[in-house]
């Protein structure tokens, strides 16, 4: 005989739905809601190091969303060696060569993406969707991020930098919100925003200055003194428009597609353009240290190649620029930031 007496029917009902209620309240109870991350136990992924936690910031830093490489400063010669008709590529003159002094730094490994600009800003301003190497439906997300102007990045630098509890760099009429800035200029210049502020010490994140920008495509400290960002054949390491007849064929590719250079940066020579810091000017022919460009100027400098420019631009000496209002389909930025 069992020793285990059965319920009755009406009994049965009642324990089970004692049971349910039971269940249901200690799930409620021992759950975060949908609404909120689970971040107590946030993986931080291989190659994209925790942010750095140097500098002021408003609570506990949380995982970077762009992946950077550490660049230790150095002494390098910057510019072409004489005026010779290479030193003109590009549309900027890259001459006198002259030494610089840059310090540690962190450079952006990849161009900033469509993914990680949406992922801040809510909007991709891209006119390239198609990734050729990728024809899933969010293929878009792995290609560089172009059609953006040199104000839009300072948006976009200054957003990242709170979102990731780092403290900003530019600030625009005393404030470093981009909420309180109004929007970006459009095919125009504004005193307001031509008068931006650097704060050369913050830890969030920043353009590249001119400077910087050469010293890394080089190759920093361990540069091999390679005529493009990398290699001695442009092919390997840039993607460029090859056509002798002026027609564009090509078309821009997803980042890290072609060999990184000595640092682990990659399309530095070739992809898109990259927007920097720097007004433009002639080079000064005396040493510099950790410059950032003259202090006021007509044009906004721009670096490297891309898919759509021919080859002398993928020269790691060639200068361009533009009006900081500008937007084109070969043009987008990699971001930096102190140590």
């Amino acid at each position: 005989m069992n020793k285990y007496s059965p319920l009755k029917p009406g009994k049965t009902r009642l324990v089970l739905v004692l049971c349910v209620f039971c269940v249901i309240m200690l799930s409620a109870c021992n759950s975060k809601p949908p609404s909120v991350p689970d971040t107590d136990n946030l993986p931080v992924l291989p190659g994209r190091p925790a942010t750095d936690t140097s500098g002021p910031t408003t609570s506990e830093p949380v995982q970077s969303l762009i992946e950077i490489v550490s660049v230790s400063g150095g002494l390098f010669n910057m510019g072409f060696p004489t005026a010779s008709r290479r030193s003109f590529t590009g549309e900027g003159i890259a001459w006198p060569q002259h030494n610089v002094t840059i310090r540690d730094f962190y450079i952006g490994k990849f161009e900033v993406t469509q993914g990680q600009y949406y992922e801040v800003t809510r909007e991709n301003p891209s006119e390239n969707n198609r990734n050729p190497e990728n024809n899933a439906r969010d293929g878009w997300r792995t290609l560089p991020v172009e059609y953006t102007s040199w104000y839009d990045t300072l948006v976009f630098c200054n957003k990242l930098s709170i979102k990731e509890n780092l403290k900003p760099v530019y600030s625009i009429n005393g404030s470093v919100n981009p909420d309180e800035w109004g929007d970006p200029p459009e095919r125009r210049r504004v005193p307001a925003w031509d008068a931006v502020k650097m704060d050369r010490e913050a830890n969030g994140y920043r353009l590249p200055t001119e400077a910087e920008w050469e010293y890394a495509a080089r190759g920093g400290a361990e540069s091999r003194n390679f005529t493009y960002s990398g290699s001695n054949v442009v092919s390997e390491v840039a993607w460029y428009e090859p056509s002798k007849d002026g027609k564009i064929s090509g078309n821009v590719h997803g980042v890290g597609g072609k060999k990184p250079n000595e640092l682990g940066l990659y399309d530095m020579s070739g992809n898109i353009m990259e927007w920097c810091w720097d007004w433009d000017g002639n080079y000064p022919s005396s040493a510099q240290n950790n410059p950032a460009g003259p202090n006021t100027g007509s044009y906004r400098v721009i670096r490297g190649g891309s898919w759509s420019t021919r080859e002398s631009f993928c020269v790691v000496t060639s200068r361009h620029k533009n009006d900081p209002w500008t937007h084109a389909i070969n043009i987008g930025f990699r971001v930096a930031r102190n140590k």
